[in-house]
């Protein structure tokens, strides 16, 4: 200690600058990450939709409508696990409506759409807490998430955010299913504790109720929890599927999509196309993308990646089994609303950064690693500064598009219908019809009122 009026040493001084250098390096990192989820939601808020759009009609209006007519408490809750929109049954996002509507007595669609974002930065958490959470140093875990959070916030979705059905759909189903996965690896025990298995089943169930997809966790928890022997704990895991998918099946109809052999034949292609799609909006590059992305994974598997970062790994195969179902089920559709699903594609890159930054790290040379990660830093920095600019003109064409809809319905309820996109017209005749029949049935039933008239911008 010093004594008073003995000037500090040089050395001490010198330490303690560094010390401060250090504490504002790590600022100005912690500001850079947080810097692309700032721009992404003042690009959202900037574009906010108080209205609905599109599926929103029938989805969440005409839903909304005939659950406030149910006569009972049972057939409203019925209505709510079972009610079918095309092979979804959208449990979580009809709860979420219901729950807005009982609450304010009448469905507010930008706090519907707030709360639909709002799920990406739970996401957001879970990588952080997923990835380099072996690295004690701060400093040193904000320069390695950097791209991670460019990469993620990079809206290469656009098309799923600031729209009410989408939002509620597409994006939860995602978090519940990181979640489940994050529960099932207890840390140091070789299984996961009662209460770590109990909410992981709470999220899984949650996933399937959110969408189809989330029932591909029943196998991939398996893979995880049959290993280990937990045999009571897997059984107890394929119960939480049993609720679910008792909703699904209650009085469920095939939907009719349209199959030809020229379907069949490119499956695989969209398969690799959606893997792709992430880093490159274009079909046939989307698809080499895919390839490449592939064989990182299967480079992962290779080198026994699911002993170092077992979430990660699981979660990619999460993953890659919607990557399969969509392709199946969807096929040459799913590029028509491509960027729905860029946001899977969005999550691998995040994977195959962080497994090649770990691959590298035993062999390869410390320069080597710098370079590697300075070129994913340009690349990932570039696609989130190109991604975000698209997603705001986009979303402002959307909002604009939208906003003219409502007036021309405002002007004249009975003989005008809020749809004005002609492409929307033209590949499904007679749906202009069903949102002005929805519109009006829901402000007729005090179910829906259109707010006052927003800023055009």
């Amino acid at each position: 200690m010093l004594s008073p009026g003995t000037e500090p040493s040089s050395a001490t001084r010198h330490d303690s600058e560094n010390v401060t250098a250090g504490r504002v390096n790590t600022l100005l990192l912690l500001v850079a990450v947080l810097l692309p989820c700032i721009a992404a939601f003042a690009i959202l808020y900037r574009q906010s939709l108080p209205f609905p759009y599109q599926d929103d009609y029938v989805v969440i209006l005409e839903f909304a409508t005939n659950y406030d007519q149910s006569p009972t408490w049972q057939s409203k809750l019925m209505h709510i696990a079972t009610d079918q929109v095309n092979e979804y049954k959208l449990g979580f996002e009809h709860a979420v409506v219901v729950t807005d509507l009982e609450l304010a007595h009448h469905l507010d669609f930008g706090i519907l759409t707030g709360i639909g974002n709002a799920f990406l930065l739970a996401i957001a958490y879970l990588l952080w807490r997923t990835y380099q959470e072996g690295e004690k140093n701060l400093h040193q875990r904000l320069l390695l998430f950097l791209p991670i959070s460019l990469i993620f916030f990079s809206l290469t979705y656009w098309e799923n955010l600031n729209w009410a059905t989408t939002d509620l759909q597409n994006i939860p189903v995602i978090l519940f299913s990181f979640l489940a996965i994050c529960l099932l690896f207890p840390g140091k025990t070789l299984v996961p504790t009662h209460m770590r298995m109990l909410l992981a089943c709470l999220s899984a169930a949650l996933a399937a109720f959110t969408s189809a997809n989330g029932f591909l966790l029943g196998p991939v928890g398996l893979l995880i929890l049959l290993p280990r022997r937990a045999w009571v704990k897997a059984l107890v895991w394929c119960a939480s599927f049993v609720v679910p998918l008792a909703a699904y099946l209650y009085h469920f109809s095939v939907p009719v999509h349209p199959v030809n052999s020229t379907f069949y034949f490119t499956r695989p292609l969209f398969f690799l196309a959606f893997l792709g799609c992430g880093a490159i909006p274009l079909r046939w590059p989307a698809a080499l993308a895919g390839i490449v992305i592939l064989a990182i994974l299967w480079l992962a598997v290779r080198t026994r990646f699911d002993r170092i970062n077992p979430i990660a790994f699981y979660f990619a195969i999460w993953i890659l089994a919607t990557a399969m179902l969509v392709a199946w089920v969807r096929g040459a559709s799913s590029f028509l609303i491509g960027s729905r699903y860029s946001i899977y594609s969005i999550l691998l890159l995040v994977f195959c950064y962080s497994f090649l930054m770990h691959y590298l790290s035993g062999r390869s040379s410390p320069s080597n690693r710098r370079r590697f990660y300075l070129a994913c830093l340009v690349f990932a920095a570039a696609m989130c500064f190109a991604a975000d600019v698209h997603a705001y003109r986009k979303l402002g064409e959307r909002r604009r598009m939208v906003l003219a809809g409502i007036e021309l319905y405002r002007a004249d309820p009975e003989a005008n219908s809020p749809l004005i996109d002609p492409l929307i017209l033209k590949a499904y005749p007679g749906e202009d019809s069903v949102e002005q029949r929805a519109l009006t049935k829901a402000i007729h039933e005090r179910v829906y009122k259109l707010p006052p008239k927003p800023e055009l911008r």
